[in-house]
């Protein structure tokens, strides 16, 4: 993707804050925004805007500068005790997220069930699956219909009708701890607990996950099945992403 730029200007002054004075005031503004991660610190994360509308919507987007503000002040922002910084921010990630949905189905047995799916954002969902042991079967449909109005069926992109396709991952073992399939490209398809791939070990050859969830897709279920499941059962969860073009709105 892109990245986004954004330009945001703030007003900043010491005037409010007891025993402050600008010049500490305006450096620890400019400490909250960094060029990069902080590479010496392995808890480092880049500024985060977060952006809460009134329906109670709650999304974020994370930056880093970009560019160097201009510094010509009409007047020395030390003797006026105010500042007008205009920083220029850059979103390697342009989309603005929300907290992933995540829906899930517990197996007592060997069997087949029905999992929620949906996607009532403007972007094409990279959904994650995470399962536990067990021998696992999931559905990678391919989509067809207008804007909440998509169904399983033929893929306008490939031609092809998989609205009934379904992958068998490897059996998932004690010795695996679990196994993760993620269509998000800069993750590995499919890895169990230690981040281990599995792309080799697939039962069909060549047979890998294709189909992300298209954009405002309604609520819906697909089928998951499992069999070889263990004593305490198998649960399989469907990790579903938020991203939106916009900050407000878009559903």
């Amino acid at each position: 993707y892109d990245p986004r730029d954004i330009a945001l200007g703030f007003h900043i002054s010491a005037e409010r804050i007891r025993g402050g004075d600008h010049e500490d005031v305006l450096s620890r503004f400019r400490q909250a925004f960094d060029w990069r991660e902080d590479q010496w610190d392995h808890d480092a994360q880049l500024a985060r805007i977060e952006v809460i509308a009134p329906s109670g919507s709650q999304r974020w987007l994370q930056v880093q500068r970009y560019e160097m503000e201009d510094f010509n002040p009409d007047r020395d922002p030390l003797a006026e005790d105010y500042s007008n910084p205009i920083v220029q921010l850059r979103a390697g990630m342009p989309f603005y997220y929300e907290e992933p949905v995540v829906s899930a189905v517990e197996f007592s047995s060997d069997g087949v069930k029905q999992i929620m799916v949906e996607n009532p954002t403007d972007q094409p969902m990279l959904q994650k699956w995470v399962v536990t042991r067990g021998n696992w079967t999931l559905p990678d449909v391919s989509w067809e219909g207008p804007p909440n109005q998509r169904r399983p069926g033929v893929s306008k992109l490939t031609g092809r009708d998989d609205r009934n396709r379904k992958i068998l991952l490897p059996p998932i073992t004690a010795l695996e701890g679990g196994a993760t399939v993620d269509l998000d490209a800069m993750e590995l398809m499919i890895r169990d607990a230690a981040n281990t791939n599995l792309l080799g070990r697939m039962p069909v050859p060549g047979r890998f996950f294709e189909y992300c969830i298209p954009p405002k897709t309604q609520r819906q279920t697909l089928p998951v099945s499992v069999t070889n499941v263990p004593a305490g059962g198998a649960r399989v969860e469907l990790i579903q992403p938020r991203w939106w073009s916009e900050p407000i709105g878009g559903q």
